[in-house]
């Protein structure tokens, strides 16, 4: 047997996979195990470029590089690598690689000797797959217990809330510095980390409140392994997001139904308070009722008195004026404690606006404001008492124009949608700060002097507007004026005779 039959019966009866390389990785020989896992014949690929043939583009690089570095060293080294076969398979070797030289130690071939250990491989994915995925459970189930922390706490505002419960989700996922967060709800965005719209993967999942979508939760990941392989999400990721949404979701809920239940509990106690007061109100005006009769009547009885002294009869004359005024001031009070009953008919509000514009206009010249009317041709008559709804008007008008001390424009707007009828008064005023907002409708509650106003004029209104079955609401800033917003129900004429 010369040394070439040697050789060859050598590389047959070895149990690996043996291929002989020179040294620029051109393929000189391999043996039968070899073209059974590669499915080339060796005759067929004889002199071509191994890394060119047998490696994936993606390692190329790096299997040249480490092949070039042993047969520099010139000894048996280990290098793990993988096998590209004739149909497209990747077969994971690890290989023992010894350079062989002549007697001049020039360098003649390497001899690269294998073991197929894809199956090995293959397990070792599972477990580590086995074990991300009991990770991110673990992730999933620590980011929900922190979202139920911050939630056992929901004093704070809903987009607060929000805030802290997306700081918690890029932590949960595989990478988080790679990882962003964004919830869209009702067309506002908040986000988390390092969100990218345009990031290769992305996920997203619908946010439901009552069955209703609101918005949507995405995920963006950006970012690729040493290989240059760019991240992905893992699957137990995609069901993640989607318990993270669900859960999103219900906070929403359950604080929006708390923000109700205080809202409600607020206008219980408010109309409870505005209740008492009013009897309490109703029942002082009628006891003052009496004696303010005899003040006004014994003050206009001695102001006839003839040949009375001019400082005798200014004094009078302000008792009268003082008198009268006092009486309007009970007539609120008893408006205000619905002690004048209310006299129905149909109204045109249009009109009722019309007439009471002549009061004001005088006034509203000589403050340099402008009005501005917009109303509807078509607005349909509501069930209302004339004289009732034009004291809304004045005492709006009134305010409005004692708001806009320098100047503006008063505008005053009807519509109607949906069997209710709109009425909108705005100015262009200094506007309300908050606390103040929410006492406008307590009585006697004033930003005035004492001596410029009572503190009834917007209870009255408010209690006016509620004999009608309507609703009132304000919105006002600092420095950028008020608007207030009446809604009354529409009446068929039907139902106007019944009454």
């Amino acid at each position: 047997m010369n040394l070439s039959e040697y050789y060859n019966a050598v590389m047959e009866l070895s149990h690996g996979i043996v291929i002989t390389l020179d040294e620029t990785g051109r393929i000189i020989h391999g043996n039968s195990r070899f073209e059974v896992v590669s499915g080339y014949l060796t005759s067929q690929i004889a002199g071509l470029d191994w890394f060119e043939t047998c490696v994936d583009q993606r390692h190329r690089a790096k299997a040249k590089a480490e092949f070039a570095g042993i047969a520099e060293r010139g000894r048996l080294s280990l290098m793990k690598g993988s096998l590209r076969t004739k149909d497209g398979r990747t077969v994971y070797i690890d290989w023992n690689m010894k350079p062989l030289f002549d007697s001049q130690r020039r360098l003649v071939s390497v001899l690269c000797v294998g073991q197929d250990v894809t199956a090995h491989v293959e397990r070792q994915r599972k477990l580590m797959h086995e074990q991300d995925r009991l990770m991110a459970l673990n992730k999933e189930l620590s980011c929900l217990h922190a979202m139920n922390r911050i939630v056992a706490n929901m004093d704070s505002d809903l987009p607060d809330i929000l805030h802290e419960i997306l700081a918690l989700i890029p932590p949960s996922f595989q990478y988080p510095e790679f990882t962003g967060v964004r919830l869209v709800l009702d067309g506002h965005s908040l986000f988390s980390g390092q969100y990218a719209p345009e990031a290769h993967s992305r996920m997203e999942q619908s946010v439901m409140v009552h069955k209703v979508k609101r918005g949507h939760l995405s995920v963006s990941l950006q970012g690729a392994t040493q290989d240059g392989i760019s991240h992905a999400f893992l699957p137990t990721e995609c069901e993640l997001l989607s318990a993270l949404a669900k859960h999103v979701g219900w906070i929403i809920t359950k604080r929006e139904a708390m923000d109700t239940k205080r809202n409600l509990e607020r206008q219980l106690q408010h109309a409870d308070r505005l209740a008492k007061i009013g009897q309490f109100a109703a029942g002082v005006a009628h006891e003052l009722n009496e004696p303010l009769a005899n003040i006004l009547g014994f003050a206009q009885l001695a102001a006839q008195t003839p040949d009375l002294p001019s400082q005798v009869s200014r004094d009078l004359d302000n008792i009268v004026k003082s008198a009268l005024h006092s009486r309007e001031i009970i007539k609120k009070l008893m408006i205000f404690g619905r002690q004048v009953p209310l006299q129905k008919s149909m109204v045109d509000m249009n009109q009722v606006i019309r007439d009471t514009l002549y009061f004001i206009e005088t006034g509203a010249a000589r403050n340099n404001i402008g009005i501005h009317l917009d109303l509807s041709e078509d607005l349909p008559d509501i069930m209302g008492d004339p004289q009732h709804l034009k004291q809304v008007m004045v005492n709006l008008m009134v305010n409005a124009i004692h708001a806009m001390p320098d100047g503006g424009t008063l505008t005053i707007r009807t519509l109607s949608f949906n069997h209710d009828v709109y009425l909108l008064v705005e100015d262009s005023g200094v506007g309300m700060e908050t606390e103040v907002l929410r006492q406008i409708f307590n009585p006697f509650f004033t930003t005035k002097d004492s001596d410029q106003g009572t503190g009834l004029g917007l209870a009255v209104v408010h209690g006016i507007v509620s004999a009608h079955g309507g609703i009132i609401d304000v919105v006002s800033e600092p420095g950028r004026g008020t608007r207030f917003e009446i809604t009354f129900p529409c009446a068929d004429p039907a139902s106007a005779a019944q009454d």
